[in-house]
């Protein structure tokens, strides 16, 4: 298995709110730039704009607090993917420091219909490789 996908953001000093740590929204856009990153990589963002990623649940855990300055490790990896949706997981870490995880689930559609579509073979494979190891038996 490859790993998840990984990029990093940079915190700005205007991520910060009046308690001085990095707002909570913040958090959610760090996530949305690794999911985007990732459905660009796997093609589902198609340049003509036909198909695109709509976030239908997002679950976020605040683990730390974060503090400007610092570089954000985003990981992204696919959960499941299922006929019109996918499920990921994702990690933000800070110096190596588990700060938040969340989950998502992603739909795939058709923008001029703004309906789900099934997820095309072509998706599916480039997903797949970074589909996560299934959890281990307890």
């Amino acid at each position: 298995m490859p790993g998840p996908y990984v990029t990093t953001q940079k915190l700005r000093f205007c991520d910060t709110d009046k308690l001085g740590h990095v707002n909570n929204a913040v958090y959610a856009v760090m996530y949305e730039a690794g999911r985007a990153e990732l459905m660009d990589k796997c093609g589902l963002l198609t340049p003509d704009g036909a198909f695109g990623v709509v976030i239908a649940r997002l679950e976020l855990d605040f683990l730390r607090e974060m503090n400007w300055p610092a570089d954000v490790r985003i990981e992204t990896e696919v959960a499941r993917i299922g006929a019109k949706s996918l499920h990921l997981h994702q990690r933000l870490l800070v110096e190596g420091s588990l700060v938040s995880r969340a989950t998502s689930v992603l739909a795939v559609i058709d923008t001029t219909t703004r309906r789900a579509v099934p997820i095309a073979e072509a998706w599916r494979e480039a997903l797949e490789h970074w589909l996560a190891p299934p959890p281990r038996p307890v």
